[in-house]
Parts: C-alpha cells; structure tokens; sequence
C-alpha cells in the first residue's frame, strides 16, 4: 500500500469512527472500500494513526491526559449498545458512572481513572473490548487502574451473582475488591437510570482536571 492510499484509508477509516464503527472495524472496512481487494493487516493503519486523523493533538507520544481524553471522547459515538443501558451514548454513560464513583470516592484517582477508561474499548474492538483498553492506554494507566479494568468483568458477574466459587474467592481476597465492586454496582445502576440531581455531574474535561489535580498532590507528596 502506497502512503497516498493507507493516508486515504485512515482518514476513511477515522470518518467510519466518527460515524459509530469501532476502530478495528473501521479499519478493514476503510480498506476494502479505497483497496478495493484484500490488504493484509499488518499494511493497515493502527490505532494510533486513526487516532492521530481524529484529533491531530492526540499524539501517542503526548500527555497521557490528552490520550486520555480524545480516546474517552469517542464515546460519544457510541449508541444502542448493551454496556451504557439507557445513557444517549457511551459518554454520557461515562460521565455518570465518573460522577457516582468521584461522589464517593473523590481521592483515588486510578479507580477515577478505570471509571472515565472503563468502557473506551468499545470504540476500539467492540468484540474484545477491555483487552483493547490496556492494549491503547495502557501505557497511560497505573498497574491498579489496569487491574479495575481487568478485574470488571468478574465483579459485574459479583454483582449478578453468577460468579463461581473460584472466582468469587479470588477477587474477595483483593485488597481492592471492595472498589472494584462499587466500580460494577455503580456502572449497572447507571446503566438502568440516569444519576439523579443528588450527584453533581461532570463533563469530560472537568474529569479529566480533577484527575489531573489528583496527579499533581501526588508529586507534591512524593517530594
């Protein structure tokens, strides 16, 4: 693939993005319709180019709280889909689950983190998402937020009660489980009703900021 056709096929593809397709599909899709025959993968754009076509300030070399944030942002596109329940869209979904853990947990900034994370990897592989989280901003997170992530899946089992013994006594054990927990009651409370006006909400970049003020306390700690 020359550079003019795989520029033309990330710039499809980042239109395919915006439209609501996942990246991994929109991808092969972009391909298929400037190749117009098959492309091995390995030519492809990768995330980050389309990335990069989305939001030309979203360098991956940049600020973690720039990736961060332009990858959150594509929630927006995101409708109808099971994960985000009655929410317009996978942002507005985000933000209340943001707003309801920050409400009871305002200090820790990697499980604030793995809520405003959480559900980014639908927009990148809607059939793998969690392991497309870590696999895009995983150099962006903490090994603890990675592990909220991770562990997600096992504590909406919890939550539904559907887990096994195994399981169950795994991520009982974990310092952690109590949030990680929250972090699942909170995502399917969410998911069935809008967060009433008990909880002031936020918007993307005002969670983005309290993060950002997390992580400079941090630094001064350190010092």
């Amino acid at each position: 693939m020359t550079d003019k056709l795989r520029q033309q096929v990330t710039q499809e593809a980042a239109r395919l993005v915006n439209e609501g397709c996942d990246f991994t599909t929109a991808r092969f899709r972009a391909a298929r319709l400037i190749y117009r025959e098959w492309v091995p993968e390995e030519e492809l754009p990768s995330v980050q180019d389309i990335q990069q076509a989305l939001a030309p300030s979203c360098d991956p070399r940049a600020d973690r709280f720039t990736l961060i944030t332009e990858t959150v942002r594509l929630l927006g596109t995101l409708r109808g889909h099971r994960a985000i329940g009655v929410s317009a869209d996978g942002l507005e979904h985000t933000l209340q689950l943001f707003s309801a853990i920050y409400a009871e947990h305002p200090y820790d900034e990697e499980l604030l983190t793995a809520a405003l994370v959480l559900h980014s990897g639908l927009v990148i592989d809607r059939s793998d998402p969690l392991p497309a989280v870590i696999r895009v901003l995983g150099k962006s997170l903490t090994p603890r937020t990675i592990w909220f992530v991770e562990t997600f899946p096992l504590a909406q089992a919890h939550v539904a009660g559907t887990i096994g013994q195994r399981a169950r006594r795994r991520v009982e054990s974990h310092p952690d489980f109590e949030q990680v927990l929250r972090l699942a009651e909170l995502d399917r409370k969410v998911g069935l009703a809008p967060l009433q006006a008990t909880h002031d909400l936020v918007d993307l970049e005002e969670a983005v900021g309290i993060l950002q003020a997390l992580d400079a306390e941090d630094e001064d700690d350190a010092w």
